[in-house]
Parts: C-alpha cells; sequence; structure tokens
C-alpha cells in the first residue's frame, strides 16, 4: 500500500525554488537527507498572513527585511530550545520530555525562547507588545510550544501559532515523520487544496524552516469552534495517515507526520484538478464524465492523457467505494441471518 518516491534526478543543484516544486507534487521521498540539505533556500511557506498584513502595513518599504527577521527569530528560538532539551536529557533533568521539568527551569526556558525572538522582531512589533511561549506537549519527532504576540492593550497581533521543534533536523523515520518529511506534506496539501486548505480537517500551515528544523502552524484548542467543512482527503488524494487517530485536536488534524500514499495518489496538478472536480460534484458527475470522456477523445484537446487519467481514478474510486459498501451490506446480512 505505501508508495516510496524514488528520486531519481539529480539534486546536487537544488535552487531556489526547485525544492518547493518538489515538495508540491510529490510526497514519500526515500532519500530527503540527500538532497534537502543542497537546497538553496530551505523554507517553504511563510508567516501568517496577519503577520504579514502588519508588516507590509507598517513596513512598505522593509517588508522583505522584516519578514526575514522574524524568521531568523524563529529559526534562533528553535535553535537555542533544541540545544536546552538536548542539554536537559545529557545532565538528567529529563528522561523524555520537557514536561518532566520543574516548574522553575520550564518558566526560566519559556522566558529565554521569548527573549530571543522578542529580540529580533521588536522593530516591528507596537511599543509594550509581549512575545510569550508556553510548552504544550511532546510528540516522537519534537516539541510543541504555543506562541502568543500581545501589543499593549491586550490584543493579540495575530492568532495563536503553534511552533515544533523538531529534536533532530534530519528525518527520524524516513519517508513519513519529522522535519523535512512534514514539510513536504503540509506543502502538498496546501497546493494540491488549494484555498479550500483554509477550511479544510487540516490546522493551517504557515511555514516550515528545514535548516533550523521546525514548523509554524495553526494552533488548535481542544473546544474550539473551527468553522471547516469535512472533506474525505484520502480519497481525495489518496494519502492515509498511520498516526490518525491520535492527531485530531478539535475534530482538526494537527500532526502532519506520518501521512502515505496509496494507490489513487497523484501529485500530476492537471490530473489532480479534473479529479478533485468529479470528487467534489457527486450529484452531477455523470456529466462531468460525459464532458470529460469528450474532450479527452478529441485529438485537440491538451492533456488528453491526463483528463483520462483522472476519469480513470475517478471510476476506480467509486468501484471501490460501491464494493466496500456491498461487502458491508452482505456482512450485515450474513450476521442477522445468523441471529
Amino acid at each position: 500500500m505505501l508508495k516510496i518516491s524514488p528520486l531519481q534526478t539529480n539534486h546536487e543543484k537544488c535552487g531556489f525554488s526547485r525544492l518547493n516544486k518538489l515538495f508540491q507534487t510529490n510526497i514519500n521521498f526515500n532519500n530527503y537527507d540527500e538532497f534537502v540539505p543542497l537546497a538553496k533556500r530551505k523554507i517553504v511557506g511563510n508567516l501568517p498572513p496577519v503577520m504579514i498584513r502588519h508588516i507590509v502595513k507598517n513596513f512598505p518599504d522593509k517588508k522583505a527585511e522584516m519578514i526575514k527577521n522574524f524568521q531568523k527569530g524563529l529559526g534562533l528560538t528553535a535553535k537555542f530550545a533544541r540545544a536546552r532539551f538536548n542539554r536537559f536529557k545529557n545532565e538528567g533533568l529529563i528522561n523524555f520530555g520537557l514536561e518532566e521539568l520543574s516548574k522553575s527551569d520550564m518558566a526560566l526556558l519559556q522566558r529565554q525562547m521569548s527573549n530571543i525572538l522578542n529580540s529580533n522582531i521588536r522593530e516591528i512589533l507596537p511599543e509594550k507588545s509581549s512575545v510569550l511561549f508556553n510548552f504544550v506537549d511532546r510528540g516522537t519527532t519534537g516539541n510543541v510550544f504555543k506562541l502568543s504576540i500581545i501589543d499593549g492593550n491586550g490584543k493579540k497581533l495575530m492568532p495563536d501559532t503553534a511552533l515544533k521543534i523538531y529534536h533532530k533536523q534530519k528525518c527520524i523515520l524516513p519517508a513519513l515523520h519529522g522535519n523535512y518529511a512534514e514539510a513536504n506534506v503540509a506543502t502538498f496539501l496546501k497546493r494540491a487544496m488549494g484555498h479550500d486548505m483554509q477550511k479544510s480537517v487540516f490546522a493551517k500551515h504557515y511555514i516550515s524552516d528545514m535548516e533550523n528544523a521546525y514548523s509554524l502552524s495553526e494552533f488548535l484548542y481542544p473546544y474550539g469552534d473551527y468553522e471547516f467543512k469535512f472533506t474525505d482527503y484520502t480519497k481525495l488524494f489518496g494519502i492515509h495517515s498511520v498516526d490518525a487517530l491520535k492527531s485530531f485536536i478539535g475534530g482538526k488534524i494537527f500532526d502532519l507526520g506520518g501521512f502515505q500514499k496509496l494507490w489513487n495518489f497523484t501529485g500530476d496538478k492537471v490530473t489532480l484538478r479534473y479529479f478533485k472536480k468529479l470528487m467534489n460534484n457527486q450529484r452531477i458527475s455523470y456529466k462531468l464524465l460525459e464532458r470529460y470522456e469528450t474532450l479527452a477523445n478529441n485529438p485537440k484537446t491538451p492533456h488528453r492523457e491526463k483528463i483520462t487519467d483522472a476519469i480513470d481514478l475517478y471510476l476506480e474510486q467509486t468501484l471501490v467505494k460501491n464494493d466496500c459498501i456491498k461487502e458491508a451490506l452482505n456482512l450485515w446480512s450474513t450476521l442477522v441471518n445468523h441471529k
């Protein structure tokens, strides 16, 4: 069931935007550690839109510089927190996670992290603003902190975010978990879903810095009232999470580690576009099928093969779904008759 991308191409000269394009069209590469470190730019995504707008509005002539300062501050904060985490373990203060720290040590760590980020973005923020970090939880691959930025009047300058600081820069479990793999899945999903990402079952992903091994995403509250439309992205994109049962907060998926490709995965944007239209318009899918089959049979139609691939994927998906329903009904009938 699991598919691994072999990556046959030479990545010795992985350019400024090439890494981002690779991540947009595929997942589960089996040699991240061979090509990601060679990329000229190891950041995908950007700061939360609210903060981008704040910077553009207040620093129109220095917006690129301010954004880089913010990214640099997050990177330095991540490097410091990771170093402290390793030191705590080496000194025997913790065995597994930061939750074992004393209250005083945890308070000091969070204050130091806040000071590091604040020193890099002080110019960006209004006077008397506060940068606050609070430890949330640890996972197999990293520690998560809630980042809050509040002005002098107690107003949040951007929604709370989750800063995930990975234990290691390189992959821990190749192709599924860790710094590179999770940045890859986030980038693929954003491109595949487009604007639907904002109202999807996934937490919003903002930025992943693979050099400094952190990611910044939407902070989810357990009882948050989140507006989103549920779509079965497993069927739509041909992906599956091996950690799905423990990756939900407030009804949304927060952890992008453990995603693998299924039989119907496609990274081609043209095929995916037609396939998504069929999957998202079940009521008129028969009309769309007729239209797409006509297009695919027309020699003048661009991307005929990709349209055909989308049709085949949809028909196969429908057959699999119907077979599952039929199997479930047969099983239920057997159980009832047995009684």
